[in-house]
């Protein structure tokens, strides 16, 4: 399972071109993404888009029937994951008319190539609006390089053939997300300030600039998500007035706000819109196994979406593309036991053609379930989360607490996690846990966790690690807990604090110095990084030094093993090798593996691979199966 589960997908992003006549899918061929075209009628592939050295396909759409619209990524001499430095290229599907059409690299001069390159622009180019009735143009934010990403973007429109632009707005804002109609013209800005308010911004057409929302007439957590049907108002997921994320309408004339839907125990987790105007007709949400609530059945996405829930039941599920005709649709599924899978649907017909698995060698593998789980905290406080158990029943019952990272604005959610079936098909049971601090389960839930980082969050594990063992799950001295970022410190962190409740940590990409977030780092060189921190991690130096764990090794009993990428700008390296050094000053033992090429987390799938098979022997050395 090892060499299975390390490898990226093979086919991800399939798409139908508006016409129907190409399926388009993402392929990973010996670690290098293709666009990959094929006819639908004979499924033959008849071109396949790849981009010389180090550039990757990224994000892509179709434009019109002939023209996909490609953000690239680019792989760095010095680290695996492929990044995306804000350029844009556009592509007929037989690779006619290549053109990178916008970033730093457009204005060069490439001798012998047939690739046409247009004016540079060093900036980061986000699709505001596919504008789907005007075939040549798309609307864009452009937003200049900086440092720490907060100059103010412009309002471009591109010519997705000449790579031409012409200015039609700016953003208010820094980080801002745009709404626009489906003919460009701006209806919303959503932006963060320096001190990591949320601010927004109604386009005021009758002066053409913006007008400021008064922050009393929303919530702490707004996103827009798209227009109503009039133009005139805008969906929003928020918490106003209450404690859960709902759905929300604000009207662009008086700022006026009106409640959807809201569910009495979690945050909506992802909704559904349709493809050329971008109404909302559904919501997903994640108490326990997924759900779906349907808001409108007026449309062809919706009415097809009912149809798709029936058809695939215990499946998450979601419409990628369709046709013009609206007769072919692309759909993608995936569960606890699918890596995912696509699918073209036949409306016309009725017919159901499956087209893909994610990762096809997986497709046979019998992997574990997961069901979902409740407990009651250290405090009485609710906690939710998942439970899978390891193949095979042993009476030993060996349990790894997989901790989620963020801590706030993540969680867990059901679905395929190839690390959490990794472990249970070796015969590890694995619980995960949406802790306080959690995003999912309404505001009061999350900000539980402020100020609480190595306190309550970490009580919360610790009460469902005991859970585990005394609803009889876990065996008592066969646990480890291991995690990734933020889980990487709470994997140390717990293990200071209940000191003989694990046999081994695990600790990746970890955060070990807290006083060094605030330093070094990705977060820090945000306009918003500092403020964050400070309401979330608290401003007492004495405290923070306090529940940094590498000033207490020397309450670790556990077995640790940590891993980290040199590359890292979310959690520097420099965390490590300070736990590293503390270890080392109090004589503990402790397993280490350093990846040159990786950032926070591990890409490559021979990394990755190195990593899951010392994980495997790591934690077989210290739990009995």
């Amino acid at each position: 399972m090892v060499a299975l589960l390390s490898q990226n997908p093979t086919y991800t992003n399939v798409q139908i071109s508006p016409d129907g006549r190409f399926i388009s899918a993402v392929v990973n061929i010996n670690n290098k993404t293709a666009l990959g075209i094929i006819e639908r009628k004979n499924f033959k592939m008849v071109n396949a888009i790849r981009f010389p050295g180090r550039e990757e396909i990224g994000g892509y759409f179709w434009a019109n029937n002939e023209r996909l619209v490609i953000k690239m990524a680019e792989i760095m001499p010095w680290k695996q994951e492929p990044s995306y430095y804000g350029e844009l290229f556009a592509i007929n599907w037989d690779s006619s008319k290549a053109s990178l059409i916008y970033g730093y690299r457009a204005g060069e001069m490439q001798t012998g190539s047939h690739i046409k390159k247009k004016e540079a622009t060093k900036g980061w180019a986000e699709i505001v609006s596919v504008m789907p009735d005007n075939e040549e143009q798309i609307l864009i934010s452009s937003t200049p390089w900086s440092e720490g990403g907060d100059r103010l973007a412009e309002l471009m429109l591109l010519d997705i053939y000449t790579g031409k632009m012409r200015k039609v707005g700016h953003s208010p804002v820094p980080y801002a997300d745009f709404i626009a109609d489906q003919d460009g013209a701006l209806k919303l800005a959503v932006g963060v300030d320096k001190g990591d308010n949320t601010l927004v911004y109604r386009f005021n057409d009758k002066v053409k600039d913006w007008e400021q929302v008064p922050a009393s007439n929303f919530g702490e957590r707004f996103s827009a998500i798209g227009l109503d049907e009039s133009g005139d108002s805008v969906y929003v997921l928020d918490d106003y007035g209450q404690d859960k994320t709902g759905l929300f309408k604000l009207k662009l004339a008086d700022f006026s706000y009106k409640e959807i839907f809201t569910d009495k125990n979690v945050d909506i987790a992802h909704f559904e819109h349709t493809k050329n105007d971008n109404r909302i007709f559904a919501l997903k949400l994640d108490d326990g196994l997924p759900t779906y609530v349907l808001l409108s059945d007026k449309y062809a996405e919706a009415q097809v979406f009912k149809d798709l829930l029936a058809t695939f039941p215990g499946n998450a599920l979601t419409i990628t593309s369709k046709t013009s005709n609206e007769q072919f649709w692309v759909v993608a599924i995936y569960s606890d036991i699918n890596a995912g899978s696509y699918f073209l649907f036949d409306k016309k017909n009725s017919s159901m053609t499956k087209l893909f698995d994610r990762m096809p060698a997986l497709a046979k593998a019998k992997l574990a379930t997961t069901e979902a789980i409740a407990f009651k905290s250290f405090d009485d406080t609710q906690i939710h989360g998942y439970f899978t158990a390891g193949k095979g029943n042993s009476a030993n019952k060996p349990l790894i607490v997989n901790v989620h990272g963020g801590p706030h604005f993540v969680r867990d959610s059901w679905g395929f996690d190839r690390e959490v079936q990794l472990l249970a098909t070796a015969g590890y049971s694995v619980l995960q846990l949406n802790y306080r601090g959690s995003w999912g389960y309404g505001l009061k839930h999350q900000e539980a966790g402020y100020l609480q980082w190595g306190d309550a969050i970490q009580q919360d594990i610790i009460a469902g690690t005991r859970w585990a063992i005394d609803s009889g799950k876990a065996k008592a001295g066969n646990v480890c807990i291991m995690g990734g970022s933020f889980g990487g410190y709470s994997a140390v962190q717990s293990a200071v604090l209940a000191p003989d409740l694990y046999k081994c940590a695990v600790a990746v990409a970890g955060i070990y110095d807290l006083t060094l977030m605030k330093e070094e780092g990705d977060i820090p060189t945000r306009t918003f990084g500092v403020a964050y921190l400070d309401n979330v991690l608290g401003k007492d130096d004495a405290v923070i030094q306090h529940i940094s764990p590498v000033n207490h090794v020397e309450k670790l009993q556990a077995a640790l093993f940590i891993a980290h990428g040199k590359k890292d700008k979310r959690a520097p390296l420099e965390h490590a090798t300070r736990l590293k050094a503390a270890l080392d000053k109090a004589g503990k033992q402790y397993q280490w593996l350093e990846f040159d090429d990786e950032t926070h987390g591990f890409y490559s799938p021979e990394n990755r691979s190195v990593y899951y098979k010392q994980l495997l022997d790591f934690v077989g050395q210290h739990l009995t199966l």
